[in-house]
C-alpha cells in the first residue's frame, strides 16, 4: 500500500487564503496547485525543498491565478504539469489579461512569468506517479470558467482535491457568472464523491457536507441578488452594499467578504439572462 501524506500550505489573507497540496509518498511528491503571489510560491516551494524528496509531478484544479500563478517558482521545467485539457486552455487566455487587471493592485507580488500546463488531460484520464493513481474530472465552468477535481488513490485510500467547487470558511468568487452550472456541478458531485475527504481550494478538508454548505451559499446569493437588483442586469454600488450586508448576516465572520460586491454584476447578468431560473 502507497504511504501518502497530504501536507497542506495555505497563503495569507493577500493570498486570498489559497491552498496548495503537497502529496509526498514514498517515491516523491506531486504538487496540486501553485498559489497567487511571489512570495507565497516561494514559500510553498521552500517547504517542498523541506521534505527532501523530488517534485515528481503537478496538476492545476482549474483556471485561476492563485491556483496556477506560482507554478514557474515551485516547479521546475523538466517536471510535467497537468490538467484538465479544458483548464489548460483557459488559462493559456486568461494568464496575460489577469496579470493586466490584477498587477497594478499586487505589483511585484504578482509573478512576471507564468506556465500553461503542457500535458492537457482528457476527462477521465489518469496519471500514475509516485505511487499514486490520479484521474482528472473534467467539470465544465461553474466556480471558474473551467473546474476539474482530482481524485487520488493510494492503495485503498482515496482523497479528493476539488478546487474551488466548494470554499470552507470564506466567502465565494462568483465573479465568472456560472452560478446555475456551479449548483448542477455540486448536485452531481455530492453522490460522485459520497465517502471521500474532500480537500478544497481554500478551507480545511471535509466529507461531502462541505458541498451542501456550497449550495446553501449560492442559493442565498443568488436570491439576494435577484430580490436586490429587481431582474436587473447589474447593481449600483448600493445595493452592492446591501447584498454584502445580506452575505456577511448569512455567513457570519467570514474572510474575503469583498469577493460578495465584486461578482455581483455577473451573476445579475447570469439572472437576468435566464429569468425562469431558480
Amino acid at each position: 500500500m502507497t504511504d501518502l501524506r497530504i501536507h497542506t500550505h495555505t497563503a495569507a489573507e493577500a493570498g486570498i487564503f489559497a491552498n496548495s497540496y503537497l502529496l509526498e509518498s514514498g517515491e516523491g511528491v506531486v504538487l496540486v496547485d501553485a498559489n497567487l503571489l511571489v512570495s507565497d510560491a516561494k514559500a510553498l516551494a521552500a517547504r517542498l525543498a523541506a521534505l527532501r524528496k523530488p517534485l515528481l509531478a503537478a496538476f492545476v484544479t482549474h483556471a485561476h491565478p492563485d491556483h496556477f500563478n506560482g507554478l514557474p517558482y515551485v516547479a521546475g521545467e523538466q517536471v510535467p504539469v497537468y490538467a484538465a485539457k479544458a483548464v489548460a486552455e483557459t488559462i493559456a487566455e486568461i494568464a496575460v489579461p489577469k496579470r493586466e487587471q490584477w498587477r497594478p493592485m499586487y505589483g511585484d507580488e504578482w509573478p512576471d512569468a507564468y506556465r500553461v500546463p503542457e500535458h492537457p488531460l482528457a476527462p477521465g484520464e489518469t496519471v500514475e506517479v509516485a505511487g499514486l493513481r490520479i484521474e482528472v474530472h473534467a467539470l465544465g465552468a461553474a466556480e471558474s470558467h473551467a473546474d476539474s477535481y482530482l481524485l487520488v488513490h493510494a492503495g485503498a485510500r482515496r482523497a479528493a482535491f476539488i478546487g474551488d467547487v466548494a470554499f470552507d470558511g470564506t466567502h465565494s468568487y462568483t465573479a465568472d457568472g456560472h452560478t446555475g452550472a456551479w449548483l448542477e456541478v455540486l448536485d452531481r458531485l455530492a453522490g460522485e464523491l459520497d465517502g471521500v475527504r474532500l480537500y478544497p481550494g481554500h478551507g480545511a478538508p471535509h466529507d461531502t457536507g462541505l458541498l451542501a454548505g456550497q449550495r446553501r451559499y449560492l442559493l442565498m446569493y443568488r436570491e439576494a441578488v435577484r430580490r436586490i437588483s429587481g431582474g436587473a442586469d447589474h447593481l449600483t454600488e448600493a445595493q452592492k452594499q446591501e447584498l454584502t450586508g445580506v452575505m456577511t448576516r448569512f455567513l457570519p465572520g467570514a474572510p474575503l467578504e469583498w469577493l460578495v460586491g465584486l461578482g455581483a454584476d455577473a451573476v445579475a447578468a447570469e439572472l437576468a439572462a435566464r429569468p425562469g431560473d431558480g
